[in-house]
C-alpha cells in the first residue's frame, strides 16, 4: 500500500509540474505584467525553480516594453527635430525671421519684491501724474489675477468726453488726456526697470485705470 501511495504522490507531482505557468505572453500592458510578476513571486504552489523561470520570462517582457517605449520616444524626438530643421530651412529660404519667444516671467527672479513694487508704483503715480482732485493710497484697489497682481485706481490723471459725446453728462467711457497717458507711461517704464517686471496698464469703463504686475519667482 505504501508503494501504491508513493506512486500516487509521484503522479500528482508530475501533473503539477506539467501545468502551464503564465509568463505574460501576449500582454502589452506593463502594469498587468508587474501584477503577474508579483503574483508569481508569492505563489507557494510553485517550486522555486518554476517561480524563478516564470519571473525571468515576465521581466524580459517588461524590459522589452520599456525598450520599445524608449525607442518610440527617441524616434518621435528625431522626427520633431527633422521637422523643425526643415521648417527653419524653409523660413530662411523665404526670408522669414523666427519669432522670439518670451521667457516665462514666473521662472525669473525680480529685482524688487511685489510689495515694494506696488508701494513704489503707487507713490510715483501720485507724485508724477497730474490729477483733477486728490488721490490717496486708499484709492488704489489690489487683487490677485492668477499670473498677475492687478492694481486699479479711479480718476487718476485728467479725463474728458470723446468728441461725439462732448455734451453728455456722467459719460461712462471718458478718454484719458494724452498728457496723462504719457505721465503714466513714464512711471510704468521707470518701475518696470527698477523692479525687473514687465508692467502693463490700460483704461476701462468709468475712468478706471488697471495696472497688471506679473508675478515672478518668489512671489
Amino acid at each position: 500500500m505504501g508503494g501504491r501511495g508513493s506512486g500516487g504522490g509521484k503522479s500528482g507531482g508530475g501533473g503539477a509540474a506539467s501545468k502551464k505557468i503564465p509568463t505574460g505572453e501576449g500582454i502589452t500592458d506593463k502594469n498587468e505584467l508587474i501584477n503577474l510578476y508579483n503574483s508569481i513571486s508569492g505563489n507557494s504552489n510553485l517550486s522555486v525553480e518554476q517561480r524563478v523561470k516564470a519571473m525571468h520570462d515576465i521581466q524580459e517582457r517588461i524590459n522589452a516594453l520599456d525598450a520599445k517605449k524608449a525607442a518610440d520616444l527617441k524616434q518621435k524626438r528625431l522626427d520633431a527635430l527633422a521637422k523643425a530643421r526643415a521648417k527653419r530651412a524653409e523660413n530662411k529660404k523665404n526670408g522669414v525671421k523666427p519669432e522670439k519667444k518670451e521667457k516665462d516671467p514666473s521662472k525669473k527672479k525680480p529685482k524688487m519684491s511685489m510689495d515694494s513694487t506696488v508701494y513704489d508704483l503707487k507713490s510715483e503715480l501720485r507724485r508724477n501724474v497730474d490729477t483733477d482732485g486728490y488721490i490717496s493710497n486708499s484709492d488704489f484697489m489690489s487683487r490677485d489675477n492668477g499670473k498677475f497682481h492687478t492694481i486699479s485706481v479711479r480718476y487718476l490723471g485728467k479725463w474728458k468726453n470723446p468728441s461725439y459725446a462732448r455734451d453728455e453728462e456722467d459719460y461712462d467711457w471718458q478718454v484719458l488726456h494724452k498728457s496723462s497717458g504719457k505721465q503714466i507711461d513714464k512711471v510704468i517704464k521707470k518701475i518696470s526697470r527698477a523692479s525687473g517686471r514687465k508692467i502693463t496698464w490700460g483704461t476701462s469703463e468709468k475712468n478706471w485705470i488697471d495696472i497688471d504686475i506679473p508675478k515672478m519667482k518668489g512671489d
